[in-house]
C-alpha cells in the first residue's frame, strides 16, 4: 500500500502539479477506502516528505555509481560527473525533481533521512572539488563555494528544462541531454579556471 500510495502521488503530481495531490484522491485512484493511505502517511505533508527521501537517496545512488568510473581519471572528470549524474537523474524523474525543490512541501530538517542523505552528497561534491584543488583547480575559492556554485550549475540547467524554458532558447527537444551536459563541461571549465573567487565566510551561529 505504502508503495502504491507513493506511486500514484508521483502520477497525480505529474498530471495536475504536487498542489493538487491529496491522499483521498490517491485513494479513489488505487481504488482503496479513502481512509487507507492514511495508515502510512499522516498527512499530505508526510506523503511529501516520502517522496523527497525517496528521491535524494534515488540521487545519491546515481551520483555515486557516475563517480566510479570518472574518479579514476581526473579530479575535473569526477565533478563533471558528479554534475552529469545529477542531470540524468533529474531528467529521468522530473515529477520527484521538482517534488523535492519545493520545500514549501515538507520539512527538511524534521527528517533525519534526508538530512544524512544531504550530508552524504554535500560529502562527495566536497571531496571532489577539493581533489581538484589539489591538482590546481578553483584556486583562490574555499572548498564550500566551489561546491555551492558547482551545486547551482547543474541544478540551475535541470531547473531551466523542468521549467520548459529551453525551447526559448532553441535547445531542440531531441538535444536536450547532450546540450544540459555540454554546457555544464564548459561551466566547470570556466569554473575551475577562475582565480577571482573569495571564500565564503563562515556563519558565527
Amino acid at each position: 500500500m505504502r508503495r502504491a500510495v507513493i506511486d500514484m502521488a508521483l502520477q497525480l503530481a505529474g498530471e495536475s502539479g504536487e498542489d493538487r495531490v491529496s491522499l483521498r484522491e490517491v485513494a479513489r485512484r488505487i481504488g482503496v477506502s479513502s481512509g487507507a493511505p492514511f495508515r502510512h502517511f499522516a498527512s499530505h505533508e508526510a506523503l511529501m516528505q516520502a517522496i523527497a527521501e525517496e528521491a535524494l537517496e534515488g540521487l545519491r545512488l546515481q551520483i555515486e555509481r557516475g563517480q566510479r568510473g570518472a574518479a579514476a581519471r581526473d579530479s575535473l572528470a569526477a565533478l563533471k560527473a558528479m554534475g552529469e549524474s545529477f542531470l540524468d537523474w533529474a531528467l529521468q524523474h522530473p515529477t520527484a525533481f521538482r517534488l523535492t525543490s519545493s520545500r514549501r512541501l515538507y520539512r527538511f530538517d524534521s527528517s533525519e533521512r534526508l538530512r544524512a542523505q544531504f550530508a552524504a552528497l554535500r560529502s562527495h561534491t566536497l571531496q571532489a572539488v577539493r581533489q581538484a584543488q589539489a591538482a590546481g583547480h578553483f584556486v583562490g575559492a574555499s572548498p564550500e563555494q566551489a561546491a555551492l556554485g558547482l551545486r547551482a550549475m547543474a541544478y540551475g540547467l535541470a531547473r531551466m528544462h523542468i521549467d520548459g524554458q529551453l525551447p526559448q532558447w532553441e535547445v531542440p527537444a531531441g538535444a536536450v541531454p547532450e546540450t544540459l551536459k555540454q554546457t555544464l563541461s564548459l561551466m566547470v571549465d570556466s569554473l575551475a579556471s577562475s582565480t577571482a573567487g573569495q571564500p565564503l565566510k563562515r556563519s558565527q551561529r
